[in-house]
């Protein structure tokens, strides 16, 4: 990488592997890199719009959707979208809750901006996202409250079980 850092976001399309955001002790970043895995190579891309660092990062439609984490100074919020064929990040609407440490995941276009820290305490409840009307909901909670929780998605396909 061609910066250290740390409590970045990450994000996959294609070939190439983003780190969004972070921080490296002193600093928070707004900037953003990705790896060639083809050629191994590091380049730098346009920065977004907001600095953060411990924000949720996912995929869908071979864009970056980022949300949440902290800027140095307050608790974010606020979502960016990155296209990758423009090379630019676009404000989108804000989600109900801040969220630090926030797990971001998709699911068959949908987002889901899970758990996470307020700046007060840890949070249980979950957020979806819908792309097409640019809006957040909040929906069903978790049992218990978590930051920093790791989420996955393995897809389930009912015909493919025997």
């Amino acid at each position: 990488m061609n910066k250290q850092r740390s409590a970045a976001g990450v994000a996959v399309i294609d070939n190439y592997i983003y780190v969004i955001g972070g921080h490296d002790g002193m600093s928070i970043f707004n900037s953003v890199e990705r790896l060639n895995v083809d050629s191994g190579e590091w380049q730098m891309v346009k920065s977004m719009n907001t600095k953060r660092c411990r924000l949720g990062a996912a995929t869908v439609r071979g864009k970056i959707y980022v949300c949440g984490g902290y800027d140095g100074c307050q608790f974010l919020k606020s979502v960016e979208v990155y296209e990758p064929e423009k090379d630019e990040w676009s404000p989108l609407s804000p989600m109900h809750l801040k969220r630090s440490r926030v797990s971001l995941v998709s699911n068959s276009g949908v987002l889901y901006a899970i758990a996470g820290y307020d700046g007060i305490s840890n949070l249980s409840s979950m957020e979806t996202y819908n792309i097409e009307e640019d809006r957040w909901t909040l929906t069903t909670s978790m049992v218990a409250h978590e930051g920093g929780v790791g989420i996955g998605v393995i897809p389930f396909h009912p015909s493919k079980i025997s």
